[in-house]
């Protein structure tokens, strides 16, 4: 995408007329706050976040509540009470790895991702001595375990399948465990001290037709995730590209163009205010699309960031830094090491989000915003 077209876009809103808008950062993030629940009305309930957006990326757990609780102006405790209760589920689904999502989306969930996360899967599970049979067996082992003894850490469940002769090799643990909650029949059970453990699941068979999940899952990511790109829900949902289109057509979402890209979204547009500055979590739904340069460069920002810190800062919906939590009984310390510069508007605006997330874990906040070095 050349710089031009970068400072001009032509949008194209379908039934609702055309505009030019000077930034396409600027442009993403006015409609996907709304949509992502970052700005606007809060929702009901953690289990509304979840439910709203689809899944909730939590392979850093503590990060993945305050994603949710922010959404719906919840507490950790609120969000901690709502899982142990079983208002929503941690497990393998999606791409894969660790998701929150509603046991009552699971099913379909799985039935729509779990074959092209196993096809994605093989060579690692190959590589770790694992061939399809054993992989399966593996994984019924550990259900049969974690149904007769469970709740179970994963360690403990390590321990009876050592009793029947596996060893594991690199990550093989973790693909046997994958394959056992792809299978719908395990799921995240409560926290024990700071490990999650296993519980088996009964979960309802979908009451949707193949058609009907593509078209239900393109409808849930758009209204938590849009206006997005085929290639967008493709990777978030594990699916081939011709799958996401199918599944776009089929949910009759309205198409837009974007910097030169089809978009399309679950409902006209609805420009709101972009939020001078966000501490979001590294993996927060805001930018779970983004995966190579350009994706990255619609929000300033550059590949890998993500996977280097706990939170992100963005400052006028770009990615200008990031920011780390450190929790003691007595208070909750926040440094933020931005990439740009920060105006003092901005960080009076930083300031303010630090106090959220004491508010979100209850405890007194020291806010420190690096200065550029």
């Amino acid at each position: 995408m050349s710089e031009t077209s970068r400072s001009e876009t032509n949008v194209t809103f379908g039934r609702h007329g055309r505009g030019t808008i000077t930034s396409v950062k600027s442009t993403l993030a006015r409609h996907r706050m709304r949509a992502q629940r970052l700005v606007g009305e809060p929702l009901a309930s953690p289990a509304s976040v979840v439910g709203h957006l689809g899944a909730v990326q939590s392979q850093m757990p503590d990060m993945a509540l305050w994603a949710i609780g922010r959404r719906c102006d919840a507490t950790l405790a609120d969000v901690e009470a709502a899982f142990a209760r079983g208002d929503f589920i941690r497990t393998h689904v999606l791409r894969p790895t660790w998701h929150d999502v509603l046991s009552s989306d699971l099913r379909d969930l799985i039935e729509l991702t779990a074959p092209r996360i196993r096809q994605a899967s093989a060579t690692n599970s190959r590589r770790d001595g694992l061939t399809a049979k054993s992989i399966e067996h593996w994984a019924h082992l550990a259900i049969e375990a974690i149904r007769a003894h469970g709740p179970l850490t994963r360690p403990q469940v390590e321990d009876h399948l050592a009793e029947a002769g596996f060893a594991r090799v690199g990550n093989s643990l973790a693909h046997v465990m994958i394959e056992a909650e792809l299978t719908g029949e395990i799921h995240s059970g409560p926290v024990r001290g700071k490990q999650h453990t296993y519980v088996a699941a009964d979960l309802p068979p979908s009451r949707r037709t193949p058609d009907e999940r593509l078209g239900w899952l393109a409808h849930t990511y758009g209204r938590g995730h849009g206006p997005f790109r085929a290639k967008d829900l493709a990777w978030w949902a594990t699916l081939t590209l011709r799958q996401a289109r199918q599944a776009i057509a089929l949910a009759e979402l309205q198409p837009l163009e974007l910097a030169g890209e089809v978009h399309y979204t679950t409902q006209p547009l609805d420009e709101v205010p972009v939020p001078r500055a966000l501490l979001l979590p590294a993996f927060d739904e805001y930018i779970s699309y983004a995966r190579d340069a350009d994706d990255f460069a619609l929000v300033d920002g550059q590949v890998g960031m993500i996977m280097r810190t706990t939170g992100l800062l963005f400052v006028d919906g770009g990615l200008s830094g990031s920011w780390t939590r450190s929790i003691t009984t007595r208070q909750v310390t926040v440094e933020v090491t931005p990439t740009t510069p920060i105006a003092r508007p901005v960080s009076t605006v930083i300031e303010a989000e630090a106090q959220r997330f004491g508010a979100f874990v209850n405890r007194p906040v020291s806010c420190v915003t690096h200065a550029l070095g």
